[in-house]
């Protein structure tokens, strides 16, 4: 009987546990999904996306938080700023999947350390509130990651184009030494 149950119990925690899943909205429209659908295969725009989507939510958090009167402004103020997590968090996977690619993502690189820097004020511009400073943590941490994640791969591919360089140049040396021989 007991058994009968808990494998009951666990049948009923698998059937609701994708409801609870699926109660996130996703933070993009179904064109802006369809537009990182198309640009699955090419790294730049694909990051550039993400990167105008994680601009657009923080120039919400600044509206609100200058809004004079503006309705609803806990509420939406916790939105954006989870929105603007799960999109930080959605580009940085994606940098970190064209990284080990070794693509060349130097340009599009330099503008995430630049506007990572600038939503780092943006999220501590809204006063304090108990109805959304903990997704604001999670934003500021979430962009902090973006920014040192950012910040590193920056580094690192700026030595692997200067070592990939510096082989080709050896490579075509050796070419030509030995088609003078």
């Amino acid at each position: 009987m007991k058994r009968t149950v808990a494998i009951a119990g666990v049948w009923m925690v698998l059937a609701i546990s994708p409801l609870f899943a699926q109660s996130k909205k996703d933070p993009l429209t179904e064109q802006q999904i369809e537009d990182v659908r198309e640009a699955g295969d090419q790294p730049l725009q694909r990051i550039k996306l993400f990167v105008g989507y994680v601009e657009e939510r923080a120039n919400g958090i600044h509206s609100l938080t200058t809004e004079v009167g503006a309705q609803n402004r806990a509420a939406r103020m916790h939105n954006l700023l989870d929105e603007f997590t799960r999109l930080a968090d959605d580009l940085e996977d994606n940098m970190d999947n064209f990284n080990d690619q070794h693509e060349d993502l130097r340009k599009v690189l330099k503008e995430v350390v630049e506007k990572s820097g600038q939503w780092g004020t943006v999220l501590n511009q809204p006063p304090p509130s108990s109805q959304y400073d903990f997704v604001r943590k999670s934003a500021v941490e979430a962009n902090q990651s973006v920014h040192d994640a950012a910040v590193q791969m920056l580094a690192d591919e700026e030595k692997y184009f200067i070592e990939k360089k510096k082989e080709e140049k050896a490579a075509e040396k050796a070419a030509a030494k030995s088609e003078t021989r």
